[in-house]
């Protein structure tokens, strides 16, 4: 879990962790205990001139190194992060001439632990508190009346007495006037991302060799989700990862929301150059990623030698929602 400031800090949070947290909060509240749990985050800070973000995103360290593989990237580029880092970050500056930069650090940055006794003195706010981030976070662009946080309570939420460990720019895409918006990670297998710019077009990224792949323009205001469907169980089916052939039969598929036009197109990958599936649904919506599963899903449960996740991951899937709370799920069946 990520959480990423308009000043181009990132801090991390160990999911597990943070479930754990929680579970102990509500246990203590039920026994009227008052120890205080902790959970673990990471902070991270990017090496810009002028640190202001339009969006960035973490996809973890390289899953896999070859020794030839490293010398061969050492040759061809001026960072040998590509082939060893053990963070990686997306990020999208709001100002300079890059479009967007690809920041890797073969340093692990030190493990922080934050209280969560305010979660106690939150949950008496909850409800107003759910609909003022929901507001914020899904109509940003739109003139929301909003509270202000005292600069105290900024300070403490964003741990700015903590600058966070630094992380250089491996390389980054300049192509100005173009600026990207907006970063929307494929799930984990893909090693994909979706980036969005201010010249109306998507491009397809490859996480593993820092390329642009494809690139579908005339999109502009568009915002980026992904959608998996089984071809034998349908959208809504559930992947197991243990099931090697359950994944070759995963077919994997970018929606695209057009904002201006009001259209919802899903392209598949592999067959880019045309929509499977183009629908109007008017003006208004925000395309939203949806979980694949909850938290503390990824916890191991079970006993010596029959160990399993606590939930399954589901396929990849997304919504839309209007300004005034209306929802609409999207599935496809081909």
């Amino acid at each position: 879990m990520c959480l990423t400031y308009a000043d181009g800090t990132i801090v991390s949070i160990d999911g597990q962790s943070l479930y754990l947290a929680l579970r102990l909060c509500l246990n203590e509240a039920a026994s009227a205990e008052s120890d205080e749990p902790i959970f673990q985050y990471k902070k991270w800070a990017f090496d810009l001139n002028m640190p202001l973000v339009s969006d960035a995103v973490s996809y973890g360290p390289v899953l896999y190194r070859d020794p030839l593989l490293s010398l061969a990237k050492a040759s061809l580029t001026s960072s040998h992060l590509l082939s060893d880092a053990t963070a990686r970050f997306i990020v999208a500056p709001q100002h300079g001439d890059a479009a967007f930069g690809v920041f890797m650090t073969n340093e692990d940055a030190a493990m922080s632990y934050s209280a969560v006794d305010i979660a106690g003195k939150v949950a008496a706010k909850v409800t107003g508190a759910v609909l003022n981030i929901a507001k914020s976070y899904f109509w940003r662009s739109s003139p929301q009346p909003s509270s202000r946080v005292s600069e105290t309570n900024r300070h403490n939420i964003a741990g700015s007495e903590d600058p966070g460990t630094m992380v250089p720019c491996s390389f980054a895409i300049r192509d100005n006037p173009r600026k990207v918006l907006d970063i929307s990670l494929a799930p984990v297998p893909y090693n994909l991302a979706a980036l969005t710019d201010s010249l109306g077009r998507v491009s397809l990224f490859d996480l593993e060799s820092c390329e642009v792949v494809h690139m579908l323009k005339g999109l502009r205001g568009s915002q980026c989700a992904w959608l998996e469907m089984d071809s034998r169980r349908g959208s809504d089916g559930v992947r197991d990862d243990s099931d090697g052939a359950s994944r070759d039969c995963c077919r994997l598929f970018i929606v695209v929301y057009a904002g201006r036009r009001g259209t919802v197109e899903i392209f598949e990958l592999g067959s880019l150059e045309r929509p499977v599936a183009s629908v109007s649904v008017g003006l208004g919506w925000k395309l939203v990623q949806c979980p694949t599963q909850p938290l503390g899903g990824s916890l191991v449960v079970g006993t010596a030698g029959r160990t399993r996740r606590a939930t399954a991951p589901s396929l990849a899937s997304c919504m839309l929602f209007s300004e005034n709370g209306q929802e609409a799920s999207i599935q496809l069946v081909i």
